[in-house]
């Protein structure tokens, strides 16, 4: 069985359509900022796939751009769906009875949460895993991440972001916009100050664990440093929320033809790495994500297939419904609310009440 295809990341150059082969599914996301999970311009990331092909696809969009008065820009883009005549046409879409009916999955992820859950990925796992502790089989890890970010906030008060911000900086590759990259150092510094600061009881064995992994803290940065890997640090949530839309893909439609907007990341070295990951279900992804394949691994500009655009519309539906679940409200927000909700199928968000 084919798992990945040296030849892939195949280019779509043409529009997708649809025959005797597996079903085309696209997709694009909302809300990336990389790296940086402590960027001030949102919280939340979300990424959507739509099962369409282009010839279908494209029809569709113009007519939903025809509804929203959206007609002037080449290219559909969210914002030109922020009017009422673009919320009314974009809600009718993803509704029960809409052009989009059972061809939407949309997965949601908080960037905050990402950010704790990889310092256990990739410290607290670390150290464990050298005492002969797998903290994956009994869905330990996500335990810790989620009793971390529900309580850190509140027993540290104004050290919490700085902490966060601080283990950013360190586990990325590069430090962007002049800012100066955190040391091992440092970044301990500010885990001493807080542990020093924590008296609630769930949250002070965890700061005890972090400050028993300078060794391991000292191995990231060396290999962020020398990029052993082209999933390492997998600090960006593609990375993460890729695999979830992929497996809803394969339990409903089995191996799809899949096009994804073309990003950064898609390079031949990640597609190969990242794949087979899939099939043989790393631990990373145990308890999330099982077996996963795909027919095909396509990308493809956005400019040039509607079946993405369709996918970067839900995405960003998707994005601003949560921000407004998390306190953010917005007019699209609540308008789009009761269309997008039955459509998230998975997140990754501690506090989401869905």
């Amino acid at each position: 069985m084919k798992v990945v295809d040296r030849a892939w990341p195949l280019w779509a150059a043409t529009a997708t359509v649809d025959d005797t082969g597996p079903v085309w599914v696209a997709a694009d996301e909302s809300g990336s900022s990389g790296e940086n999970l402590v960027d001030p311009q949102g919280g939340v990331f979300a990424h959507a796939s739509v099962r369409i092909d282009d010839e279908t696809a494209g029809p569709l969009l113009a007519d939903l751009r025809q509804q929203a008065g959206a007609t002037q820009a080449p290219e559909a883009k969210f914002a030109q769906f922020r009017t009422r005549r673009g919320r009314e046409a974009l809600a009718g879409a993803l509704a029960p009875g809409g052009a989009l009916e059972n061809r939407v999955v949309i997965t949601v992820a908080d960037k905050r949460y990402l950010i704790v859950s990889k310092m256990i990925d990739l410290l607290v796992e670390e150290l464990t895993h050298e005492r002969g502790i797998d903290l994956y089989v009994d869905g330990t890890a996500r335990n810790l991440a989620l009793t971390l970010f529900r309580d850190g906030p509140r027993e540290l008060g104004e050290l919490w972001d700085p902490l966060m911000a601080s283990f950013v900086s360190l586990a990325r590759a590069t430090q962007r916009g002049g800012g100066k990259k955190e040391t091992v150092d440092s970044f301990f510094a500010r885990l001493g100050q807080a542990q020093s600061h924590c008296r609630r009881r769930s949250v002070e064995p965890l700061l005890d664990l972090l400050l028993q992994t300078r060794a391991h803290a000292d191995d990231l940065v060396l290999s962020t440093a020398q990029r052993h890997s082209p999933l390492f640090p997998g600090l960006d949530p593609l990375v993460t929320m890729l695999p979830m839309t992929m497996h809803h893909a394969y339990a409903d439609h089995g191996a799809v033809r899949f096009l994804h907007d073309q990003q950064k990341l898609f390079s031949p070295e990640f597609v190969q790495e990242f794949f087979p990951l899939l099939w043989y279900v790393h631990p990373d992804f145990a308890g999330h994500v099982p077996r996963t394949r795909v027919a095909e691994f396509w990308t493809g500009d956005s400019r040039e297939h509607p079946s993405i655009q369709l996918a970067d519309l839900a995405a960003s539906a998707g994005r601003v419904v949560v921000e407004d679940l998390l306190g953010s409200p917005t007019e699209i927000g609540d308008a789009l609310k009761p269309a997008v909700m039955p459509l998230i199928r998975e997140h990754v968000a501690a506090n989401l009440p869905l």
